[in-house]
């Protein structure tokens, strides 16, 4: 028998399910092996202090005063989600567009800092993260650039899609509307 077949036996033994053929293989390996010996006296220990552990009970109405201080949690709803989610998304949007505004402007702002030392630190710090975000422009630009391509290879069977999102756009509004309304009675 193996360790990790012994460990799965020793789970099983914690668990009081070992049977009489498992017990023997298992007493069989831990006379053989060292360090499963080692964890079976360490999970036989725990074992008996739980054992020797008594329970108490909790104290009268100690569930009803716990679930009342639940009920008296704010819910966290879709809205804060929705707020969250949101403010991410703005803040990666701003980040995106000032990183694209700094890398288009790359060589007159490293020229800038040039002239002062004290900015040396900023111009190290600067061009790799200005390298970086040209490359995810480039990757964004040459993704925009195959999906236009492919739109354009479908002819002009797509026209409707426009309109048809829209539609569904609209409707998955429509639906968020009725169900805040109805939440809210």
């Amino acid at each position: 028998m193996d360790c990790e077949k012994a460990g799965a036996l020793m789970m099983k033994y914690m668990d009081g399910v070992l049977t009489e053929n498992e017990a023997g293989s298992l007493h069989q390996h831990i006379k053989v092996c060292a360090r499963c010996e080692e964890d079976f006296l360490a999970y036989d220990g725990i074992m008996n202090n739980f054992a020797e552990m008594s329970l108490s009970e909790p104290p009268e109405g100690f569930e009803i005063r716990v679930m009342e201080i639940i009920r008296q949690l704010p819910e966290v709803g879709l809205k804060s989600v929705h707020r969250a989610l949101y403010g991410v998304l703005g803040v990666f949007s701003v980040l995106l567009g000032l990183g694209i505004i700094l890398n288009m402007n790359k060589e007159s702002l490293l020229n800038w800092v040039d002239r002062y030392p004290q900015l040396q630190p900023l111009a190290r710090i600067y061009a790799p993260i200005s390298d970086a975000v040209g490359n995810i422009s480039l990757q964004v630009s040459s993704a925009a650039a195959q999906i236009l391509s492919v739109l354009r290879q479908a002819g002009s069977g797509l026209s409707y899609v426009p309109l048809l999102l829209f539609a569904l756009l609209a409707a998955a509004q429509f639906v968020m509307y009725r169900r805040e309304r109805v939440a809210g009675k």
